[in-house]
């Protein structure tokens, strides 16, 4: 088994299972202890697992939530969110989106631009957008995560970090009123991070749903990005991340 398969079945399995010792994980993928322990070793240095004493559990300590059910939920602010992001963008521009539902509503309404070269890790905002002829769609390599849709590895970390752009459009899981920005999975962190890397202008597009919280792992402060773009929220959580950094209301 090549080991670029060998790692895609190391995160289903533990995604689905969240720890396993290493003996244990060994068998059921056929291949001896040592060469795996090479192998969970090189992951833990992309974040991609995390190792214990004696096993090894997923990077990801919060069950997947499937695309298809995050869709659903503040359908109308994110489309509100959506409309105010597309404002951004023209004619010519290179844009890089990211994952989640906020940014794929965003792709949506892509279809119109009449020329732009778009750079995603979104499974479902490349199989939209390709239907656009007048765009010039490039989707990423690496790890599938199979409920979301998230392309992640280091495949996907290299492939934005050495590319430049005029704009880059992320979604996240939440934003702590400092404006610190999480995602629930620490290798998707690493990548939207890399979105937002080289880019002139970043942008973090979230329903209000995720505001004043926390979670595993940082992709980013607010001060480093051009703004939040985020549906209206007159609570505390709200007026102190505007103190912390530009939001957009909408």
């Amino acid at each position: 088994m090549k080991t670029s398969i060998r790692e895609q079945k190391i995160i289903s399995i533990l995604e689905s299972r969240g720890e396993m010792s290493v003996n244990a994980l060994s068998e059921q993928l056929g291949v001896s202890v040592s060469t795996l322990r090479k192998q969970l070793a090189d992951m833990q240095e992309r974040k991609l697992i995390i190792r214990t004493y004696g096993g090894v559990m997923s990077a990801n300590r919060f069950p997947d939530e499937t695309f298809d059910s995050k869709l659903h939920k503040s359908v109308s602010e994110k489309r509100r969110i959506a409309t105010r992001a597309r404002q951004l963008v023209h004619e010519g521009d290179t844009i890089s989106l990211g994952s989640g539902t906020s940014v794929y509503a965003l792709s949506n309404l892509l279809d119109d631009i009449e020329h732009a070269t778009i750079y995603t890790n979104s499974m479902q905002a490349a199989e939209f957008l390709a239907r656009c002829a007048s765009l010039d769609v490039h989707i990423c390599g690496g790890i599938i995560r199979s409920a979301t849709g998230t392309i992640i590895g280091n495949e996907a970390f290299n492939f934005f970090n050495g590319i430049c752009v005029d704009y880059a459009f992320i979604s996240c899981d939440a934003i702590d009123d400092t404006g610190e920005v999480y995602s629930d999975n620490i290798a998707v962190a690493a990548v939207e991070s890399a979105v937002l890397k080289n880019a002139k202008h970043r942008y973090v597009l979230c329903d209000s749903t995720k505001l004043g919280k926390r979670s595993i792992a940082r992709i980013v402060n607010l001060r480093d990005c051009d703004a939040l773009i985020t549906g209206k929220n007159d609570s505390i959580v709200a007026e102190k991340i505007s103190l912390a950094a530009n939001v957009d209301f909408v």
